[in-house]
């Protein structure tokens, strides 16, 4: 009686950069879980008319938890990358927490970047994320004189550390840039994510933050696919609270994602009432399972909201840390 041979599966390689064209999360590479989990939050600079007690409140709410940095976006009703630059000032008039600027190709031509580089550096900022930036409405490219990719400013920010490199003493800049664990609306496959994320990398990343999705395993897949494909700096999940069925589309619009039914499902079962304590527990839930899976730690959207990012992070675990 002949043997039976033994089976062994073939995976076909389609990518330099991704050399598996099926993801067995039987053989997902586990990593293993720090001891101490990094926090980072994203605040927005405020507008003119905000009360000042309302921020204040903001930054020391943030600033008891220590975390590693907040990162500050730029808007139209702040006075764009001058508000930007102001907010900073203050948080590190205020507090102790690191700054890291939000920086986009979009902000104006190179020369224009090169200028709030520098002002921006002026106000106390060692880090950037770098984006390229949504294009406005009918808009298909950059105009001339902008950078096209955020590839572009990550050279950029680097070339003009290395002339000021006395002005960091033995330090460097931070550069931060975007990962799509659910996929870029522009981008033809998951592959070229991945690529575009070496790319990154290989310019001079020190690390990257996700932008919105909505599954745990979106994120997983997308890490461990990162890692087969040579991918080394650290992918920070950026969690968004989910406060409302209303938000939760919103952001799904914005980001050209579909909101999974189950989401949709949950919130609407839990009615106007109940939405907002329903959707921090399923915004719980998944960081949970990607902390718990050896993410590292995450990046908070807070939306300004103090209350709303200290009941989410109760509920996953992560109390203020003391002083001293």
């Amino acid at each position: 009686m002949n043997a039976t041979a033994p089976q062994h599966s073939v995976k076909r390689r389609f990518s330099a950069s991704v050399p598996l064209d099926s993801f067995d999360p039987v053989e997902t590479h586990q990593a293993p879980v720090p001891s101490r989990t990094s926090l980072s939050f994203e605040v927005m600079p405020p507008r003119h008319d905000v009360d000042e007690t309302k921020i204040d409140e903001l930054l020391a709410t943030l600033g008891s938890y220590r975390p590693d940095y907040i990162s500050v976006t730029s808007s139209r009703n702040s006075g764009w990358l001058e508000g930007t630059a102001r907010f900073i000032e203050k948080v590190d008039a205020q507090t102790r927490i690191p700054t890291l600027a939000h920086l986009a190709c979009t902000a104006g031509t190179r020369q224009e970047l090169i200028d709030w580089i520098n002002r921006l550096m002026d106000s106390g900022v060692r880090g950037f994320l770098a984006l390229r930036g949504d294009y406005a409405e009918g808009q298909t490219g950059m105009p001339a004189g902008y950078l096209p990719h955020a590839t572009d400013l990550i050279s950029l920010i680097r070339s003009l550390e290395n002339d000021q490199r006395a002005r960091f003493g033995a330090g460097r800049l931070a550069i931060g840039v975007a990962a799509y664990p659910s996929g870029h609306e522009e981008s033809a496959s998951r592959d070229e994510d991945i690529d575009v994320l070496l790319a990154k990398q290989r310019l001079g990343a020190d690390f990257a933050i996700t932008q919105l999705f909505f599954d745990a395993e979106d994120y997983l897949r997308f890490a461990e696919r990162a890692r087969l494909a040579g991918v080394r700096i650290p992918l920070i999940p950026g969690i968004m609270p989910m406060t409302s069925l209303a938000r939760l589309r919103r952001m799904g619009e914005l980001s050209g994602l579909t909101v999974p039914d189950r989401l949709t499902r949950r919130l609407a079962a839990a009615g106007p009432e109940g939405e907002y304590q329903t959707g921090l527990d399923l915004t719980a839930e998944l960081a949970q399972t990607i902390l718990a899976a050896g993410a590292g730690g995450m990046h908070v959207y807070t939306f300004n909201r103090p209350d709303t990012t200290t009941e989410l992070l109760d509920r996953i675990g992560i109390a203020p840390r003391p002083t001293g």
